[in-house]
């Protein structure tokens, strides 16, 4: 099986990864604000929510974390999807923003595909560099 190939990706070294007791998945970070604080964020890098307890931070991060992967994204990407792995970490200017769904995320960098591709879609992909910053949006812009 190819291994994807994902842009440069810099998890930030301060982030603490997240991983549920029960199975040891990796589900999140959390990236303090400080000593007693920490904003949750997802494997992508996108706060799941605002700053709080380090231990509330950990526990939104093992109950939704990756249920909240689980839904419409939007990512800028050409307007047809070519089929393969298209490394979108530095968008073309007439890429337009487009619903998409996350496919696989990981600390090396995520792959989305459209939330409803055209025929020819079926079999594309695009990679972005984890953290997503503004390259992955939970709004349309």
């Amino acid at each position: 099986m190819a291994v994807p190939w994902f842009p440069t990706s810099v998890i930030p070294t301060h982030w603490t990864p997240v991983h549920r007791p029960d199975d040891g998945e990796h589900v999140g970070y959390l990236a303090a604000e400080s000593p007693d604080r920490a904003v949750p964020h997802l494997l992508v890098g996108a706060a799941l929510g605002p700053a709080r307890s380090r231990e509330d931070a950990a526990a939104l991060l093992r109950q939704h974390g990756l249920r909240a992967l689980d839904r419409r994204w939007w990512c800028r990407l050409p307007d047809l999807l070519p089929g393969g792995l298209l490394p979108a970490g530095e968008p073309e200017p007439e890429w337009s923003w487009r619903p998409v769904v996350v496919v696989e995320a990981s600390p090396e960098g995520c792959t989305v595909r459209p939330e409803w591709p055209a025929p020819e879609e079926l079999t594309g992909r695009a990679s972005l560099p984890t953290p997503v910053g503004d390259l992955l949006l939970e709004e349309p812009p």
